[in-house]
């Protein structure tokens, strides 16, 4: 006797998202592909400055949380908000805000990130630093996805993308819990990519090298410019690629399966 399949249904908390059964499947276009609201994370600094005004060239209404919001350019389809995003109580309510006042948002990129790189055994390292970088680079992605999931998933071409890093394979000696969060970031990912593999939403991880941001003044060699990564993560949208493996990353994969000690011996002390 057959059985029917039961619909699609993804739950997050105590929310769950029912989605409707599709008929058949058409080419997806990007959800870059025509002017869109994109919310835009990290906006001030690193890579998601270099994001932002190649966002908002293409026409895009974009909403820029950061906490120096004052610091953004003046532009036209620039929408800056000022935010704490380690504030993880309020952040519910600031996404409910933002979906109110932008019923049309279709594009999520969690670019914000923070790093310590100070070993254990350093007495400035403090627990603060810990909360600061779980809350920032982990959680605050997570909150923010489950809080604007309805207004994305009402979208056609909807996207949430989220900035991980080769040190979510092989972590570096001097960033274990940053590190540790990248790894936590990429779980989420690929997890709530098969929570919503039933909807039209792309869902997609950006893993990149190491790139020449304020975060990693100093350090490392053959760094790629912000403004390379902002050009391949987006080219890596517009393809609806669900893994965006920039510069050197594209190699990790290889090297996992074939030499992990390689992995591990170059990007532990990056």
């Amino acid at each position: 006797m057959p059985v029917s399949k039961p619909r699609f249904t993804t739950v997050l908390s105590q929310r769950s998202i029912t989605t409707p059964k599709s008929g058949p499947e058409a080419p997806m276009s990007s959800p870059l592909a025509r002017p869109t609201t994109v919310l835009l994370t990290g906006a001030t600094s690193g890579i998601g400055a270099a994001l932002l005004p190649r966002l908002l060239d293409r026409g895009n209404t974009v909403i820029a949380l950061a906490r120096r919001a004052t610091h953004l350019p003046a532009r036209a389809g620039l929408v800056p908000v000022a935010a704490d995003l380690t504030d993880l109580a309020g952040l519910p309510a600031l996404a409910a805000r933002i979906a109110g006042d932008h019923p049309g948002l279709s594009v999520l990129i969690n670019a914000a990130g923070v790093q310590h790189a100070i070993p254990l055994t350093d007495p400035a390292s403090t627990p603060a630093h810990f909360v600061e970088e779980t809350a920032l680079n982990l959680t605050a992605p997570a909150v923010l996805v489950q809080a604007l999931l309805p207004t994305l998933i009402r979208q056609p071409d909807g996207a949430i993308v989220n900035l991980s890093s080769g040190l979510a394979t092989f972590p570096k000696a001097a960033g274990g819990l940053y590190s540790a969060t990248k790894a936590g970031l990429s779980s989420f990912t690929t997890s709530l990519r098969w929570q919503l593999e039933a909807t039209p939403l792309l869902v997609a991880e950006v893993i990149l090298p190491l790139v020449d941001t304020p975060m990693t003044a100093g350090r490392g060699r053959g760094k790629i410019s912000a403004e390379a990564a902002a050009v391949a993560i987006l080219s890596g949208i517009d393809a609806r690629r669900t893994m965006i493996r920039v510069g050197a990353a594209r190699a990790l994969p290889l090297i996992s399966a074939f030499a992990p000690w390689l992995g591990r011996r170059i990007l532990r002390g990056t």
